[in-house]
């Protein structure tokens, strides 16, 4: 333990601003850095600092956070938000050890429980008994503290998950904001708890969920990237980047026609690899929401020319797309199963197409005799009606060209049905 931390004035009136400033801006990180530099022992300044960076973040920026909480409780052991704050960012033991003591200084603190629950494998006794009396002090406000919770539960006890989504969708849907999107986050996993298709959740909005959460997606696939193209293609047989070629070769009149090439949701380089021979001294572009499969795509040879960190509904405002614009084939492999609604990416895919252009892409199928166009289904998917997809192809200007019915890839041992689509 160090000495009794000295307040100089001006560390005082710096300390203060930084207080009355929101949010994670450049200045209110500046602010504490400054207070930190005077003031070493500034201990709730550490552990302010750190979250702030944390919540940047970045490899580095979490190994500084974790640097800033630990010397925020050395300095100051016994304060309870300090040991809470290295509960928020500590894995593990020490995490578990930070909460631990947070809830001996003050046993019913709310924070402190929801972190320490959430952070256990496991749900046993001493969770339940955590549970309990968390259950005696949460109010329908504490949605992120619902979020949470719905979140931990979602492998574990479906009853209490789908109470805690339901908690914060009740909450958010009244409520005038939802900065963090909470309220569509709890709708689209309230849509993976009950029967296929969500449909014991409708009064929670199953069929208007209009997307995965991107975070899920990214999240999805940092665990999925070192092994991605050994499961889907050895083990779920995966082969729509090699149906959707065979779809769009008739359209081309030699094979390597294309100038500019686009591939929305590259993954891998999978699909680039199927339509590399198509173009031959054009733009090859690749866009992917997830820097773990970019970084895969990359070492990919003489495959892609840029590669881009961008999502599929709002890719239009890179700089490089711009330049390379326009495409002659755009191409979308097993990529709309993480959207519901297909409106902004057909608007943005028509803006930057050749007039003569091709815009290929695969669904999974819903049955016809579903009442809503498109449904996020239980394995977190979204499947969609051929009918939705014609509708809205003339709605946008696009002509169909081709639309073919074909076995995607499996599924728990199961054939996937989608849909092989190409529009002008």
């Amino acid at each position: 333990m160090s000495g009794p931390e000295v307040v100089e004035p001006k560390v005082e009136e710096l300390w203060k601003r930084a207080r009355l400033m929101s949010g994670f801006g450049d200045e209110r990180i500046r602010c504490l850095e400054d207070i930190v530099d005077m003031s070493p022992k500034h201990a709730r300044a550490k552990a302010l600092l750190g979250i702030l960076l944390a919540n940047r973040g970045g490899e580095e920026n979490k190994r500084r956070a974790l640097s800033l909480c630990r010397a925020a409780v050395d300095l100051k052991p016994e304060d309870l938000p300090l040991r809470i704050a290295l509960g928020r960012l500590a894995d593990g033991e020490e995490k578990r050890g930070a909460l631990h003591t947070a809830l001996q200084f003050d046993p019913d603190n709310l924070e402190a429980m929801v972190l320490l629950i959430t952070a256990s494998q496991s749900f046993g006794t001493q969770e339940e008994d955590i549970y309990m009396r968390i259950k005696q002090q949460i109010e329908d406000s504490d949605v992120d503290y619902h979020y949470a919770l719905g979140a931990y539960f979602r492998r574990k006890d479906v009853t209490k998950c789908r109470h805690h989504y339901e908690r914060v969708v009740l909450k958010m849907e009244r409520a005038e904001s939802d900065p963090k999107g909470l309220c569509d986050k709890a709708r689209f996993w309230l849509c993976t708890l009950g029967g296929e298709g969500g449909e014991n959740n409708t009064d929670f909005g199953a069929g208007v969920v209009k997307r995965c959460p991107r975070e899920y997606i990214t999240s999805l696939y940092k665990s999925f990237a070192p092994k991605f193209d050994e499961l889907l293609v050895d083990k779920l047989q995966y082969r729509t980047p090699a149906l959707l070629r065979e779809s769009v070769n008739s359209f081309f009149a030699d094979s390597s026609s294309c100038a500019n090439f686009l591939d929305l949701g590259c993954g891998t380089g999978l699909s680039g690899l199927s339509f590399r021979s198509l173009v031959s001294d054009g733009a090859f572009v690749g866009v992917d929401l997830s820097p773990d499969m970019l970084e895969k795509a990359k070492e990919r040879d003489c495959c892609y020319t840029e590669l881009l960190c961008s999502d599929v509904e709002t890719f239009v405002n890179e700089k490089a797309i711009l330049k390379a614009a326009p495409f002659s084939l755009i191409v979308s492999c097993d990529v709309f199963v993480y959207l519901g609604s297909l409106d902004v990416v057909f608007e943005n895919v028509k803006s930057v197409k050749s007039a003569d252009g091709i815009f290929a892409f695969s669904v999974e199928l819903l049955d016809e005799g579903r009442p809503m166009d498109y449904l996020c289904m239980n394995v977190a998917r979204f499947a969609h009606k051929k009918s939705y997809i014609e509708n809205l192809a003339n709605a946008v200007g696009f002509e169909v060209l081709a639309m073919r019915e074909s076995v995607l890839r499996k599924n728990a041992g199961d054939d996937v049905a989608g849909l092989l689509v190409v529009l002008k």
